[in-house]
């Protein structure tokens, strides 16, 4: 009977390799950053996501709600680096590299879902993409697969920050001792200065209520008073000064820029109904603003623009 993660890991690795998983390690569950959480959720930092503080226990002791997990598989699969050429005003200039080409958590699902089937005859299993009380980062850094930075994204040193992270948790020992991962920061604080918000905490978390890309995406209502800097869904300003991005890996092909967003005008999005919003955006991570969150957020970069505040 297969008891450890060992046992399996050779699969594992060959369906992580063959479905675009540049990163694959295993971790224990607990997380070692819970008590930052805690104090950042203290603070207030959280903004408008009160869902965040309804989990609190639940990721303080990830056992509470899965008493049969031992292990946690976690992926690296990397999205698109450099954005396209494309017109100005182009909605592609407009939005997180992330969210250029499909929705990251159907595409890692599916990734998960087939390395399942490896771990799934000798234990119980559960798929997360960025959701539930789990820290996808802090797992990441305890399977060996990098550090977490000032600006609080993983950096891996061979591939740098523009990834996306997929967890599988198994009720299999895990046997496996990760690669020891030095802090590679150092003395550098180029996310820092270039946060046009000053959003990045020294304790290299970010308070929600300065950051441009809660602010476009998480936060309902009226926008914060932030110089959005010519963001109308996320922001990646931390990562372009970031030196470990240098040499990204190749995107995954589903997360390729899509020509839709290079041909439409951003200010197409002001006269859309929900019918536009729901076609062009289909399989989209965009769709998490919601057309009130993307029409309120263009409104206010022409807004900025027209006078002056914003670069076409």
């Amino acid at each position: 009977m297969i008891t450890r993660l060992s046992e399996v890991w050779p699969a594992v690795e060959r369906i992580a390799r063959d479905n675009g998983v540049v990163c694959v390690g295993a971790s224990d569950i607990t997380d070692a950053h819970s008590t930052l959480f805690d104090e950042w959720l203290d603070r207030g930092h959280h903004g408008t996501m009160h869902y965040l503080s309804r989990t609190r226990d639940a990721r303080r002791d990830p056992h509470a709600r899965f008493p049969w997990a031992k292990s946690a598989i976690v992926i690296l699969v990397p999205y698109a680096s450099a954005r396209p050429d494309a017109p100005p005003h182009a909605l592609s200039h407009y939005i997180a590299r992330y969210a250029l080409g499909d929705d990251y958590h159907d595409v890692l699902d599916q990734i998960l879902r087939r390395i399942e089937p490896v771990v799934a005859p000798y234990g119980k299993t559960w798929r997360y993409v960025d959701t539930g009380p789990l820290s996808d980062r802090a797992l990441a850094t305890q399977a060996g697969l990098g550090w977490i930075a000032k600006n609080a994204m993983l950096i891996n040193e061979t591939i740098g920050s523009y990834t996306f992270i997929g967890t599988l948790l198994t009720s299999l020992e895990n046997d496996l001792v990760p690669d020891s991962v030095a802090d590679r920061c150092g003395t550098c604080t180029r996310c820092i200065d270039a946060c046009p918000t000053g959003a990045i905490l020294p304790n290299r978390t970010v308070a929600s209520e300065h950051c441009i890309s809660y602010a476009t995406i998480e936060h309902r209502g009226n926008l914060p008073d932030l110089p959005l800097a010519g963001n109308a869904f996320g922001c990646d300003i931390c990562q372009e000064v970031c030196p470990w991005n240098n040499e990204p890996a190749s995107s995954h092909p589903a997360f390729e820029p899509r020509n839709e967003y290079r041909a439409t005008p951003v200010s197409d999005l002001l006269r859309y109904e929900q019918a536009d919003f729901s076609s062009l955006f289909r399989k989209s991570a965009l769709k998490r603003a919601k057309l009130a969150g993307m029409q309120r957020n263009v409104a206010a970069l022409t807004e900025a623009e027209s006078r002056g505040m914003l670069k076409p």
